[in-house]
């Protein structure tokens, strides 16, 4: 476990019931309240994901570097504990799919970093790479001796083809041709 990790939670932590206290011990209501209020909130998931980090520390190495310059050049700090925590929990797939979303609409998108935390999780698995079947040379290579007469039969007999290729004799052609 690591302490540094539990050590910030812990001045976080305190730091949002300070806020909150002073709050209570004014008792007036106004806008800088509830902005008090959600800087606290704020504080408060910060410190979860300090904890999550001490409990189970996050390791980034299954996802791929240019993912994570890419993150970078958009905007995303990756020395934030609570996005490091948020791309460990997640699949490399997820996290291209809302990098690919965030440099679609990166005129649009102000707070980049709360947009990446909010869209990782809704974001789906996907495989990652080329959706196209791979090619190889071999598949292009045609068997070179005939395919017998026999096997030719046996398909035509398996499938039925010969009653598929017969025309029936009330089918809508018929009718239009005569």
């Amino acid at each position: 476990m690591d302490y540094e990790y539990l050590k910030q939670a812990i001045k976080l932590l305190t730091n949002a019931t300070k806020n909150l206290e002073d709050i209570v011990s004014e008792k007036s209501i106004n806008q800088a309240n509830h902005q008090t209020v959600e800087f606290a909130q704020e504080t408060i998931k910060k410190a979860m994901a300090e904890i999550s980090a001490a409990i189970n520390p996050p390791i980034i190495n299954h996802i791929p570097d240019e993912f994570l310059a890419k993150a970078e050049s958009l905007g995303i700090p990756l020395d934030d504990v609570e996005v490091i925590v948020a791309i460990s929990e997640h699949h490399p797939s997820q996290l291209l799919g809302v990098l690919a979303e965030i440099e679609n609409r990166a005129e649009n998108i102000r707070r980049r970093r709360e947009y990446f935390l909010l869209r990782l999780p809704e974001m789906p698995i996907e495989k990652l790479g080329s959706r196209l079947p791979v090619i190889k040379a071999n598949d292009f290579n045609w068997p070179e001796e005939p395919i017998s007469q026999e096997y030719r039969e046996a398909i035509k007999a398996k499938y039925k083809i010969d009653r598929l290729m017969k025309k029936r004799p009330y089918s809508r052609a018929t009718i239009f041709e005569k």
